[in-house]
Parts: structure tokens; sequence; C-alpha cells
């Protein structure tokens, strides 16, 4: 009868660890890496000018160009942050977030989280008249521009980008700093790395908050898939157009096979500890 009755139920989750059990990247760490691969996306642009160049045409052949380049740029970062992580030891999945969490307990903050740092973005650009993204305009291009503006900024961008700074450069950070201060040199640092001219700035702010959002969710979550979908779902959101069939129905496919591939990849590897130790009891 016991069997029976517990045939269906998920897991138990793992036994808290030790907080000497988990990564201890000092904090130093993040922005070791980072500036390692700032280092190296330099040196491999070099070769790639050409591609650069691409970007200015627009259409199919820009739209690609931008593909590689995001790809190369934030592989770089992933890579680098995989290389310093290492020193301080093997690495496991769950270090960076990588793991199945409760689904009800996540989705609640995964959708509280979006819908907050969502008005708070509605409410910045229209109290300010802000009409600036950092999101590629695919408005009028052609379907294949349209998938591969679509792939960079949905797919390897959230992914990425997630997994370098908030499974790596904020998991660093809180070794030794409290939540407060590590969220706030996370999100201002990952704002101003979007930083791309002048015209770009006033949007910056709601990039920053974005990354403290996005690290509050992080810290209760302990997962980064749960991240890597709110960005997936933040830059689709940017990138659908109503306009033409291929600038709405592309970018929503896209977003939508990211987010469900979270979902699945977290079932996939199933439970294990979470990244960071457990709240202190009174």
């Amino acid at each position: 009868m016991i069997g029976e009755l517990t045939a269906g139920a998920p897991p138990p989750d793992p036994p808290e660890l030790p907080p000497a059990a988990r990564p201890r990247w000092p904090a130093w760490m993040g922005f070791a890496a980072m500036g390692a691969g700032l280092v190296v996306v330099t040196v491999a642009v070099v070769p790639l000018v050409p591609v650069v160049l691409l970007l200015t045409e627009g259409g199919a052949i820009g739209a690609l160009a931008l593909l590689t380049l995001l790809l190369v740029q934030d592989v770089a970062f992933v890579l680098t942050a995989g290389f310093f992580a290492r020193l301080k030891g093997r690495l496991r999945a769950w270090h960076f977030g990588l793991r199945a969490t409760p689904p009800k307990r996540t989705l609640v903050i995964v959708v509280g989280a979006t819908l907050a740092i969502f008005g708070f973005e509605i409410g910045y650009v229209e109290l300010l008249d802000v009409d600036e993204s950092n999101v590629e305009d695919i408005t009028g291009e052609g379907a294949f521009a349209v998938l591969a503006v679509s792939l960079a900024v949905i797919v390897v961008a959230p992914v990425t980008e997630e997994l370098f700074f908030r499974g790596f450069f904020y998991r660093s950070l809180r070794t030794h700093l409290p939540i407060w201060l590590a969220v706030l040199i996370n999100g201002t640092v990952f704002g101003m790395l979007h930083f791309q001219g002048i015209e770009s700035l006033s949007i910056l702010p709601v990039i920053a908050v974005f990354g403290f959002g996005v690290c509050l969710v992080y810290e209760a979550t302990g997962s980064v898939f749960a991240v890597i979908a709110i960005h997936a779902a933040f830059n689709t959101l940017a990138s659908t157009d109503p306009d033409t069939t291929a600038t709405l129905i592309l970018p929503l496919a896209v977003g939508v096979a990211v987010c469900a591939s979270c979902v699945l990849a977290a079932l996939r590897l199933g439970p294990a500890p979470s990244p960071f130790p457990p709240p202190a009891r009174a």
C-alpha cells in the first residue's frame, strides 16, 4: 500500500550540504573571468572584422553576422567562467544552478518576478518616453534574417549570459558578500556591459533592474533555468513585431522552445543541492 501511494510522488529534495561543500569561488573571480573573456573576445574578433562589417548591411547577411559574433562573444565568457571555476575544484552542474527545482514554487517566483520587472520597464519607458532597445530591430527583414536574430537574442544571449552572470559571477559574489550587495554589483555590471553608445544610455537602467530581478530569482530558486526562461521571455517580447507573420511567429516559436527546453533540461538533470546555503534559522 505504501509503495502504491508513493509511486507517483516526486523524489524528495536532496539533503542540504554544509557550506564548505558548495562552490567557494571568491568574489574577485567573476571580475577576473569577465576581464579574461573580454580579452578572448577582442583577440577572436580580429579575424572576424569582415563579419563585424557585415552587421551594417542588414538583411540575412547582417543577421547571420550578428549570430556569429554573439556566439563567439558569449561562448568566450562561458569558457573563461568554467576555467576559473575549475581552479577551485571539480565542476558540477548544480554549482551553476543546472538542476531541477520544485515546479510550482519556481513557477510562482518566475511569473511574479517577470510581471514585476515588466511592470517597471513599462512604467519607466512611458514616464521618460524612452524609445530605445538593445535588441536588434528585425522589422521588414526576411524570414531567414528574423530566425537568425531570434536565435541570437532569444537562445544564445539568455543561455550564455545567465550561465555567466548569474550561474557564475553572482554566485562568486555571494561567497563573501550579502545578497543586497551582490545583487547591486551584478545588476550594475550587467547593465554597463550592454552599453552600445550614447543613444543606449536611456535604456541601461531597465537592463540593470532586470539584472537585479533575475539575481533575486536565482537566489530564491537556485535554478539558472528559471532565469534563462525569464531572459528569453523578455527578449522574445522585445523581438516580436505583429506587422508581419515572420516577425510575429518566428520569435514567439523560438521563445516558447527555449522556455520548454528549460523545463525539460531541468527534469532531465533531476534534483540536486542548491548552489546557495539555506537561510540562517533563528
